[in-house]
């Protein structure tokens, strides 16, 4: 037995209308075509669901008992319309997929992604958190489109780096250490600890981060690594040793646990945005204009 879904829903209608009329001119039908469609329901089923005559229309015991469970039917049927609407508006959105290494460009970051969805209200921004070395991998196989990443940054020339923020880096140590309480040290003054560093990374950028080697020639002590920046910092709450991150870990990643010290003799961390130069999604070029226009560097694109 095949019930189709308007014939359930011209038994709702009448149902509460109990009016062939009214009933009929809610459905945009006729009452004989009503009438019709009521009958074949009835005959499909073998039972009487209206009782009829010239004065009014009632509800049988078999159409009271009928009627919550083809309103269930109704509901559900309008559900999964809305659903399949739901999903096509989210298909046919544009997307922004949003990679975030460490702590990005900290309030410039959401400040992008603000003034984006702004501009953009229908557009969908799906974010992710990415490891240090994983830029060119996650940009190039799609999962992303643009990328909020510190530099140095090894990356394909495919890829386009736009320097978005400079910020000072800060000495990173558990809350007891003895610099902890410091408004700022020098790099020097690091050079009897430990450092705690990215795991697997190109050697290159693992040195400048934790300036190795010191500009009196010295070579910095080196510990325990991690994958993550939360790695990192639980091996310095732990006490395994001191990293160096960008003054934007100091509140993205702020525990009582942690202190973040200025480090006033070495280079500030440089920010970047990085995507496809032959980018296809064409709210890259519009996300690189609402960052730039946001940024206080006026540095050009470089590699």
């Amino acid at each position: 037995m095949d019930v189709p879904i308007h014939v359930i829903r011209y038994f709702c209608v009448l149902a509460e209308e109990l009016h062939f009329g009214r009933a009929a001119q809610r459905l945009s039908i006729t009452p004989p075509s009503l009438s019709q469609q009521i009958s074949r329901l009835e005959q499909q089923l073998d039972l009487k669901l209206f009782d009829r005559s010239p004065r009014k229309v009632e509800l049988t015991v078999y159409g009271r008992e009928l009627l919550p469970l083809a309103r269930r039917v109704q509901d559900d049927h309008d559900q999964l319309l809305s659903w399949g609407r739901s999903m096509q508006r989210d298909r046919d959105a544009p997307v922004l997929r949003v990679g975030v290494v460490a702590a990005g460009a900290g309030a410039l970051t959401t400040a992008a992604i603000a003034a984006t969805m702004q501009a953009m209200p229908d557009a969908r921004i799906e974010m992710r958190r990415l490891g240090f070395f994983d830029v060119a991998a996650e940009l190039e196989s799609g999962r992303v489109d643009v990328v909020f990443a510190p530099a140095p940054m090894p990356l394909p020339a495919r890829v386009r780096l736009e320097p978005l923020w400079r910020e000072p880096r800060v000495l990173v140590v558990p809350a007891g250490h003895p610099l902890a309480d410091r408004e700022s040290v020098s790099i020097v003054e690091t050079n009897d600890e430990v450092f705690v560093a990215v795991a697997g990374g190109v050697p290159e950028v693992v040195d400048w981060w934790i300036v190795d080697p010191r500009p009196d020639g010295t070579r910095p002590k080196r510990g325990p690594t991690a994958d993550s920046v939360d790695g990192l910092f639980e091996l310095v709450a732990a006490g395994a040793g001191v990293n160096i991150a960008g003054q934007s870990a100091s509140r993205q990643y702020r525990r009582d646990e942690l202190a973040f010290i200025p480090v006033f003799d070495i280079e500030p961390a440089t920010i970047l945005l990085c995507s496809l130069s032959d980018a296809r999604n064409p709210m890259v070029h519009a996300f690189r204009e609402t960052a730039q226009a946001l940024s206080p560097l006026v540095d050009a694109t470089f590699h």
